[in-house]
């Protein structure tokens, strides 16, 4: 984590700093405590992908510049003090409110998102309550949450390996497999859909495009780089 570390302490200030732009109250130790963890949890998302912004010459590389960075920072901060205080910690709210007042998306910190996360664009991206797989990446406009039927409440689980293209949505008892690709616009709503696939369409009239497995690797190869990550 050598990059990161150079960079800790202008990570720190800057994230105090637009903290209180907003917030005269944030706990400082609050955030101090969190920023290791957080880093960590960072290094190994960013860790040897394909994209040489994030990864470059055996180093991890991390730029508060970087929007795409640094609102995955953000979610994995608010999500850490979240955890560390037990859902108590007001300045989970903080960062949350700060990210999406800084990149209008909405990821909440009580979500679990997986080691492997990444986005393009995600303005106007909602990722709400839902079980999601490692290797799991959107664009703009995507929903995932929940959606009450007969008066229960259900959230979707979301396999390994799925990418979700513009102002796509996925929501309630939704059951989506591995190594799938959801189309622009597509709209799925407790259905079910199979590993190895593109669906297209809109609930309950989903078109569903058999792919192999390797098919779809190769598809997303470009993001994760699985010929590194598989040795």
């Amino acid at each position: 984590m050598a990059k990161l570390v150079e960079e800790y302490n202008n990570i720190r200030n800057t994230v105090l700093h637009q903290l209180k732009s907003y917030w005269m109250d944030t706990d400082e130790q609050r955030i101090d405590h969190a920023l290791p963890n957080t880093l960590k949890a960072v290094e190994k998302n960013f860790y040897q992908l394909p994209n040489k912004r994030f990864y470059n010459e055996n180093s991890v590389l991390f730029s508060p510049y970087m929007s795409v960075q640094w609102m995955i920072f953000l979610y994995r901060l608010s999500h850490e003090i979240y955890c560390e205080g037990g859902g108590t910690a007001k300045e989970a709210d903080q960062v949350y409110y700060l990210n999406k007042i800084m990149h209008s998306n909405d990821w909440f910190y009580a979500i679990e998102l997986p080691q492997h996360f990444l986005c393009e664009h995600p303005i106007g991206s909602v990722l709400g309550r839902a079980n999601y797989g490692d290797y799991f990446f959107v664009y703009q406009g995507t929903t995932v949450g929940g959606n009450r039927n007969n008066g229960i409440l259900s959230y979707p689980t979301i396999g390994e390996n799925v990418i979700l293209f513009a102002n796509s949505t996925i929501l309630g008892n939704a059951h989506i497999g591995s190594n799938v690709v959801v189309s622009a616009g597509t709209y799925i709503i407790n259905q079910d859909v199979p590993d190895n696939c593109i669906v297209f369409g809109k609930s309950p009239d989903l078109i569903i495009k058999k792919k192999s497995k390797i098919e779809i690797k190769k598809y997303t190869q470009h993001i994760w780089n699985w010929g590194m990550e598989e040795k």
